[in-house]
């Protein structure tokens, strides 16, 4: 740990004005890793794209013209290829919906409204569910995220219910099929079909179970579902119908994370229940996640108590700690995050990949560093 924070202090006198690693990330990220002329329409950059929206939206002054020129040059670059056609394409709009609302140009809500379109012909399950799959009917958790937050943007942008509505009934579904009532987690998917396939990544059959459940509890997957609850409930104005239905649903999923905790590293595992198995890691783009959702979750009066302050606490001194490195140009990136991921059994999820960098690891780093910054007045 000494190392990274030598590494950040020697940042700040350079060119690089960076005060902490959060800052760091940042220049990292725009700078070189995901520069807004690269930017590709995927989930990935989109997890990233919602925090350059987040800076813009609680920056300075002097900060909003810096994010809001990544944004715009992410979506303009983007435009021709802009489109809602499944969850993860989807994701990106939150973009084009944040620009009409801070530009007040025509063409980003025209494309933010193809991209709701395309969004309603997308696959529902029998229960009404937005499917994961463009050729089969599965709900995964991933898929909060994706719509979500552009959903939230859209509201934002419009001030129309309609887009809140959709959100919540779209949550309501996914919990009915992937909540776990004994732990509040949720699992990774739902089949609705009962088809023998194999996705691009997924274990082939693991949808072969009388409930038709996935059996695991991904802990990235978690960590989606907890960061879109977090967003909402700051969002939506507490006395709105939503909020007390976001903050149970919030409180419900963090109130056992602080036990799950590595409390030597700071981090939680890739498979969050299975805490110290053989073959079980410490991940860090969930622990990110978790941290920010429980740093929220305190920030807004859902939670209380120590054991959440430590937990919050041991993350934001773990990551750097643990899971950031040094690259050229004095830089820092994320390590210990677990590649793209589908369905599987334990196994499957502990063969998957451990790497550096991903935009949604260095996006969420970003998020909940942040936030813990802002909670203790460093910004």
């Amino acid at each position: 740990m000494r190392l990274i924070l030598y590494f950040c202090l020697s940042l700040m006198g350079s060119s690089l004005a960076a005060q902490t690693w959060v800052d760091t990330l940042d220049l990292y990220a725009r700078n070189e890793y995901r520069p807004a002329e690269k930017y590709a329409w995927n989930w990935m950059n989109a997890a990233l794209l919602s925090v350059m929206v987040n800076r813009y939206d609680r920056g300075t002054d002097a900060e909003k013209p810096i994010y809001l020129a990544y944004v715009k040059a992410a979506m303009d670059n983007s435009y021709g290829k802009a489109n809602g056609k499944t969850p993860n394409a989807v994701a990106s709009g939150l973009g084009m919906a944040f620009l009409y609302r801070a530009t007040k140009e025509e063409k980003y809500l025209n494309k933010a409204l193809d991209i709701y379109a395309d969004y309603l012909k997308i696959k529902r399950t029998p229960n009404g569910g937005v499917s994961h799959l463009k050729l089969f009917y599965e709900l995964w958790d991933d898929t909060m995220f994706m719509i979500g937050e552009y959903l939230m943007q859209m509201y934002l942008a419009t001030g129309d219910e309609k887009y809140l509505d959709e959100f919540m009934s779209q949550f309501r579904i996914h919990r009915e099929e992937l909540r776990d009532t004994t732990t509040n987690l949720w699992v990774h998917g739902w089949d609705a079909d009962s088809k023998t396939h194999i996705t691009f990544c997924s274990q082939n059959q693991w949808q072969k179970h009388p409930d038709r459940r996935s059996k695991e509890f991904w802990g990235r997957g978690n960590g989606w579902i907890v960061v879109t609850l977090s967003d909402a409930l700051q969002i939506v104005s507490k006395d709105h119908k939503y909020w007390p239905e976001f903050a149970g649903y919030l409180k419900e999923m963090v109130s056992g994370l602080p036990a799950l905790q590595d409390s030597a590293a700071g981090h939680w595992y890739q498979l969050p229940l299975r805490k110290g198995e053989e073959g079980n890691y410490l991940e860090s783009s969930c622990t990110a996640m978790f941290a920010y959702g429980i740093l929220t979750a305190q920030k807004l009066g859902i939670v209380t108590g120590a054991d959440f302050t430590r937990a919050v606490e041991r993350a934001y001194l773990g990551l750097p700690a643990h899971s950031l490195v040094p690259v050229s140009g004095g830089y820092l990136t994320t390590q210990n995050v677990c590649k793209g991921t589908c369905i599987g059994d334990s196994q499957y999820y502990y063969a998957r990949k451990s790497q550096q960098g991903k935009p949604y690891a260095v996006g969420m780093f970003m998020q909940f560093g942040l936030a813990y910054e802002r909670s203790k007045g460093l910004r």
